[in-house]
């Protein structure tokens, strides 16, 4: 004869677990009410993509493919990360569901600060040193010469690390960050020869540098024209790499 189970449920434990299966019955089913509603219903189908006027030159025909589509089945990681590696001229790109029914495309165009030449082509870079892209004819924008020295690696969207490069950049923020020297137009940087680097004027006009203390020395530059002392049409150069800076007339070379 079987012996019987000594075993005892509470019927409290009984009564509890018959209520957490219930809840979570109830629970379950909002869940996949809320999901179905979620994915389905028309009120969540893209009907509009906002893109930023800052980049209207993007290719819209992907996004527009997105209307019509349900707003939470749209990968906004992959979309996002698709533009950037697509348009390397943009940044502060962030895509976003602007519920119920739209995605705003928001970004900044980056503007170029100079090009470089590049294996016969040539390269834009942005004021932060970003390698933008390439064009096969050159633009209205100060050339620098000797920033990659080959072989140099180019990702474009990414920083440009070499030293010539992030010399040069400085070197025409720079320029541009003061009031004075900031009305003159650079038509060229060459900063192959980091001791000894040549800012060509439009107005004809060179300004010697070195890669260590430049900005420094374009505060005394700054200075030079506040104080309105030198008639710079006069003037063939100004070497700043020096204690004093040292000036050349029209018919001198600097040394």
């Amino acid at each position: 004869m079987a012996k019987k189970s000594n075993v005892n449920i509470p019927a409290i434990q009984i009564i509890r677990l018959i209520v957490f299966l219930f809840l979570g019955l109830i629970l379950f089913s909002i869940y996949s009410k809320t999901n179905e509603f979620l994915t389905s219903s028309e009120l969540f189908r893209v009907h509009d993509v906002v893109i930023d006027p800052s980049i209207r030159f993007i290719d819209v025909s992907e996004l527009r493919r997105l209307k019509g589509r349900n707003i939470f089945s749209v990968d906004i990681t992959k979309l996002q990360a698709r533009i950037k590696a697509q348009y390397p001229q943009i940044s502060d790109l962030q895509v976003m569901r602007d519920l119920p029914d739209r995605i705003r495309v928001l970004a900044k165009k980056r503007d170029a600060l100079f090009q470089t030449p590049v294996k016969g082509r040539v390269l834009l870079v942005d004021a932060d040193g970003v390698a933008m892209y390439y064009v096969n004819e050159p633009v209205d924008v100060p050339v620098v010469r000797g920033a990659l020295p080959a072989p140099a690696k180019v990702v474009l969207g990414a920083p440009l690390a070499a030293k010539p490069v992030v010399v040069a950049t400085g070197i025409m923020r720079g320029f541009r960050s003061h009031p004075r020297t900031a009305s003159l137009k650079v038509a060229s940087v060459d900063v192959e020869n980091l001791s000894k680097i040549t800012v060509l004027l439009a107005s004809g006009m060179k300004v010697i540098l070195d890669g260590d203390n430049y900005t420094r020395k374009l505060d005394v530059l700054e200075m030079m024209m506040a104080q309105k002392k030198v008639d710079f049409t006069q003037v063939k150069y100004v070497d700043l790499r020096f204690t004093e800076p040292v000036l050349g007339e029209n018919n001198e070379n600097p040394g």
